[in-house]
This record gives C-alpha cells, structure tokens and sequence, in this order.
C-alpha cells in the first residue's frame, strides 16, 4: 500500500513540474509568473552592415564552391507533400524532413521512413514559415508547434490554445507501432498569447514576436519557458508605429532559425532591418543591418498603394560563408521554376543577395538565368542546377526541386563530379513527380 502511495505522489508532481495536460484531481495547474530578468543588448561586436543599395550598382556571379565544398541529394516526396523545412541528424548521414503534414526519415540508402507522430494540416502552428520542429540532438526528442484547434473550433472559429509537445526519444518513434496524435501527446505547455505570436522554441522555451495591442505591430519579442513564466521582454522598436489596418497588403516577414549546437537563436522582425541573435533568455545581439536606401518599403512613407521599385525581404538563411537574403521587389519579374511557373511550395522573390562574411561584402546575384536556374553557378557537380537556398539546419543549407526539373536542366558532361547526381536521376524508381532535396555544407 506504501508503495502504491509513492508511486501516485511522484506522478503527480511529474506532471505538476512537466506541463502535462491536467486531468480531474491531480495537483493544480502552473500559474505563469510575470518577467524575471532584465533585458541586456550585447553591442562588444560592430554591427555588420549588408548594403543592398550597393550591391544593386553592379550585379556579380558567384560560384557555389565560394559558399559550400560538399553537396549530396536526397529524394523526399512528392509535390502533394513539399517539404517546408528539414532537421539534420548528427552522425548518421541523415535528415527529419516535415512534408506537412506529415513527419518523415530520411536516410541515404533506406527507404524513407514515417515518424510515429501523426496530425492533421489544421492541427500544426503556421505561424513560423513552417518552421514547425525543434530536434533536441542531445535527448534525440522532438518538440512541435501545434495550433491547439479541435474539429470544433475549427468549424466555428472559437478560440483555441496554440501549444508545444514534447515526443519520445528519436528511436521509439522510429519503432513504435501505435502513432502519438495531438490528443495523446506525453507532455505538452500552453503557449501564453494574448495578440503574440510564435516567432521560434526550443526544447527549453519559446520566443514570442510581441505586436502593440493598438497598432497591430510589432515592437519587440518576449522570452518564456516552457512553463509559460515570462523571462524577459525586450523593446526592439521606438516610437510611433503605422496601425497595421492600414499596411494589410504588404506581406509580413518574421524569421528564426537555432543553432542547436550553440543553443542560440537568429531572428529578424517585420519591417525590421536589423538581424539579432537571442543568446539566452535574457540578452540578444544585433548582428547585422540590412541597407537598402531609396528602395526600403518604409511604413511612414506608405499611403494605401506600394510604389513601383520598392522592395521587402522574404527569406533569411546563413551558413559559415555567408548570409543569404531572398528579397521581393514591387513591379520587378518573379525567379519562376524552369517553365515560367511560380514555386508554390517556397515565397516568390525576384532578387537574391548574398553577404560575404570572409570579404565583408554584399553581392546581388544577376537576374539572368545561369546554367541550370537563378543562384550559385554549381560547380560541385559540375554543371548541375543553380543553387539558391530553401532552408537551411544548422550550418547545411538545403534547396527543393522535382525530379522533372532536374532531368530536363542537368547538361551532362561525363565529369566524375556528377556521379551521385546521375546516380540519383538515372534510378528507375525515382519518378517525375518526386522532389529532391539538395544539400550543401
């Protein structure tokens, strides 16, 4: 009987310390405290400054050997499925890819392998440009942003509860033979938002994009734990904002990405030039001010209509070598797949800009086709696609395309450079309508 006692007590206080979901009769949920840090700006590095007005004035190739020296590729679906973004696993030449909605394993010479997560499109957090996972590489366990909706709220749009679940270790949800559901998870916390929203987590918390409750936007970004006690608030923006009533049309841009082996996060707010680091719950770091002089969409200028030529950022990624920022220009062509088509599965750009970090300079891409698309000339496999990155984890970034693409663009030229690459397209189970993962380091 005293065993059987013990044994209650310590799962209750388990799920009293883990977050759990709160069930009839076990101990009281967590009641969030208010901030407990003060904010602190690390400025002991200059601010590197990306002059895109510059950079603009004369237009340079750049090859992919300049940024990356392996490339590899890996098949990862189809187009019902594109994948939004991909988590490298260490030590075993493999990769997470989410093809929302669905959870996969990617492992070069295995079938690719479901993750024993399951749920449905409505179900997951799209706030984060799909950037819905976390991988914590030391406990090997999952954490995802899930939007917290039932089938209920959904049909009525009632509110609901956006949340972070915690998954089992990587190898039980390989092996597991009955799927973990958003209604059964093993622990799961409550987002605290009230008009937030969800700009990155980690295994150990969250980042919210604050937004002003009059205006609509944002002005900083608050740190929490998984428990929803608040850390530290940071003010990233003064002064008098434009409401956001009268800006709807222009795009919002928020972005994250972890450096898990760091444990620190990069992010840039909308309408924001700057690039910080979050180095922990309670200082971040400006690392980097994008310029764009006559051509910046600037709020206080904006009257209803965005004027011709003006231009917005919509990707941000970065490897060792180099920054690399997708942008969007008013009345300029889009980058289009290889038939003129826009890329449903990624944001339309028109321009690409790359920041050298060795050489301290900014270069846009030409707009003219390469051999092989728009981006690095790809002398890795020697006359392969142009690269542009699509994501990136940790310091790999990663580029999609079909197979079809592939095969119609590739000029082969018997270098023994493109050995895997004609390997991966000469495979008579590699169909039309599957999608590639391209990956360089």
């Amino acid at each position: 009987m005293k065993k059987q006692f013990f044994s209650l007590s310590l799962l209750s206080a388990l799920l009293a310390v883990t977050g759990c979901k709160q069930q009839t009769g076990e101990a009281k949920p967590h009641i969030p405290t208010a901030p407990q840090m003060e904010a602190r700006v690390d400025r002991s590095e200059p601010v590197k400054i990306v002059d895109i007005e510059q950079a603009f004035q004369k237009p340079e190739q750049l090859k992919l050997s300049q940024i990356a020296s392996e490339i590899e590729y890996y098949t990862v679906g189809d187009a019902r499925y594109p994948v939004t973004q991909a988590i490298e696993i260490p030590d075993s030449n493999a990769f997470i890819t989410f093809n929302n909605p669905r959870i996969y394993y990617r492992k070069q010479g295995i079938p690719s392998k479901r993750y024993g997560f399951k749920a449905l499109a409505y179900k997951w957090n799209n706030e984060m440009n799909g950037q819905t996972l976390f991988y914590d590489k030391k406990t090997t366990r999952m954490y995802v942003a899930l939007s917290g909706k039932t089938q209920e709220t959904r049909l009525t749009g009632a509110d609901s509860t956006p949340c972070i679940g915690e998954l089992p270790p990587l190898d039980t949800m390989l092996t597991i033979t009955n799927y973990v559901f958003p209604e059964n998870l093993p622990a799961e916390y409550s987002l605290n938002l009230t008009y937030d929203k969800l700009l990155g987590f980690s295994s150990n918390g969250y980042t919210l994009c604050r937004y002003g409750e009059k205006t609509g936007e944002p002005d900083g970004i608050t740190t929490f734990n998984l428990l929803g006690d608040t850390l530290c608030k940071f003010r990233l923006k003064e002064g008098e904002m434009t409401p956001r009533t009268v800006t709807d049309n222009i795009p919002f841009f928020q972005t994250f990405y972890w450096n898990t082996q760091q444990d620190k996060m990069t992010f840039m707010m909308p309408y924001c030039d700057t690039v910080y680091q979050l180095r922990d719950p309670q200082t971040i770091a400006p690392l980097y001010a994008i310029h764009y002089g006559e051509k910046k969409l600037a709020l206080s200028d904006y009257k209803g209509e965005i004027p011709e030529g003006r231009m917005w950022q919509r990707t941000f990624y970065e490897n060792p070598k180099g920054l690399f920022i997708g942008l969007y220009q008013k009345g300029s062509p889009i980058i289009a797949d290889w038939i003129g088509w826009e890329y449903t599965y990624k944001p339309t750009l028109t321009h690409q800009a790359v920041y050298l970090k060795d050489e301290g300079r900014t270069v846009l891409l030409p707009t003219k086709m390469v051999k092989g698309g728009k981006g690095f000339t790809n002398d890795l496999d020697d006359s392969g696609l142009a690269f542009w990155p699509d994501g990136q984890t940790d310091d790999c970034l990663y580029m999609l395309r079909t197979v079809t693409e592939m095969r119609e663009l590739v000029k082969r030229n018997g270098s023994p450079k493109q050995k895997k690459l004609l390997e991966l397209l000469d495979n008579p189970k590699v169909f039309e309508r599957d999608y590639v993962m391209i990956v360089v380091r």
